[in-house]
């Protein structure tokens, strides 16, 4: 089956002249990176046992930060873990336990993280080799190394699976809904997204929709809604190539509502995006249904991407957040592929790099 959208067949042929590097693949492996994770922390726990802190200042940036994100979004917290996460992208003075991420191994932030302290302070190091790895290794620092070879951003897995399962044996969790991921629900989902026909697959319908728009990303449940939405933005710019932006409710129904007569001075037009389920239930009334009636009086488009809604089987904030996770990744990539652009090759990222490195 084909799907043409502005003068682009999409065929198996074609997907891979556009995603020559398999991307879409990479991003659907999800499952099996969590599995995989999951290994790598079981060998790590054979030869170290880590301290449970009660705070833990983690350090990253990109996909190597946004893992604690998701981990708190998907209810890695209090109460229902004994020990609560900083997620940091900037150096501060700190005496907390850290936590340093870098899944190439060679972000300079991350770098700077671990060798800015005594060893003694760093409480776990994490990449796939660099930099990284031999300065925690030579200082003796617990280090834990995942797999290489992706772009960070498609590796996310690796690390969710692997520091979800360290934090499992290390706190032990007070709620079962955290326990365990939803891994055959997520390879069913993957399936799914691998299909090139809009009916078919969700992915691709929502990357379709999103062509010639600019997406706007209102979040609904002050917790694992910023996570994703801090997630969907970085994958709108590196795999799609496409600028967004985000704000929050209630929040924005106190402020941000008020532009709303301008929104046509943003070009592409808007697309809104309600992303998450709305919180509090029984004591706020929900704004989405008088926010859309009263944006698509305005001839603004919008959808909601509730996962209770798309996944009403999945349970809890874990479950329902990881599969959200990969629809929204997944159709990342296939917007790029829609827009021509190589969802793989990040060349500002890599020139503003160069610039800073002088190289």
């Amino acid at each position: 089956m084909t799907i043409t959208n502005k003068a682009i067949n999409l065929t198996e042929t074609r997907l891979k002249q556009l995603d020559p590097s398999d991307m879409l693949g990479k991003t659907l492996e999800l499952a099996h990176q969590l599995e995989r994770g999951h290994e790598i922390a079981e060998e790590f726990l054979l030869h170290h046992r880590l301290r449970d802190e009660p705070k833990l200042d983690w350090f990253g940036l990109g996909g190597s930060a946004v893992s604690g994100d998701l981990l708190q979004g998907f209810g890695l917290e209090p109460p229902a873990m004994a020990g609560r996460i900083f997620v940091r992208r900037h150096s501060r003075p700190s005496d907390l336990p850290r936590l340093v991420c870098s899944y190439s191994g060679n972000t300079v932030e991350a770098v700077q993280a671990l060798t800015e302290v005594d060893p003694r302070q760093v409480w776990l190091a994490v990449s796939s080799g660099g930099r990284l790895e031999q300065k925690a290794t030579s200082a003796g620092i617990p280090y834990l190394n995942l797999p290489g070879g992706y772009p960070p951003r498609a590796a996310v897995g690796f690390s969710l699976g692997a520091i979800h399962r360290i934090f499992q044996q290390t706190y032990g969790f007070h709620d079962p809904e955290v326990n365990n991921w939803p891994l055959e629900k997520l390879k069913s989902d993957a399936a799914r997204y691998a299909l090139l026909s809009r009916e078919e697959n969700p992915a691709l319908d929502l990357a379709v929709k999103l062509v010639d728009r600019t997406p706007v990303i209102y979040t609904c449940d002050g917790l694992l809604g910023p996570s994703l939405a801090f997630r969907l933005r970085a994958q709108f710019a590196e795999n799609s190539k496409v600028w967004s932006h985000s704000s929050d409710l209630p929040e924005l129904a106190h402020n941000e509502v008020e532009a709303f007569g301008h929104l046509a001075q943003i070009l592409p037009p808007p697309m809104m995006m309600f992303l998450g389920k709305w919180a509090t239930e029984g004591t706020f009334a929900d704004p989405r249904d008088a926010m859309q009636e009263m944006l698509e009086k305005m001839g603004v488009s919008t959808l909601r991407l509730d996962p209770s809604e798309l996944f009403g089987d999945s349970r809890g904030r874990l479950a329902q957040g990881i599969r959200l996770m990969l629809l929204l990744d997944a159709a990342t990539v296939f917007l790029a592929v829609l827009r021509a652009e190589d969802p793989m090759e990040i060349p500002r990222i890599t020139g503003l790099k160069n610039l800073l490195t002088g190289s």
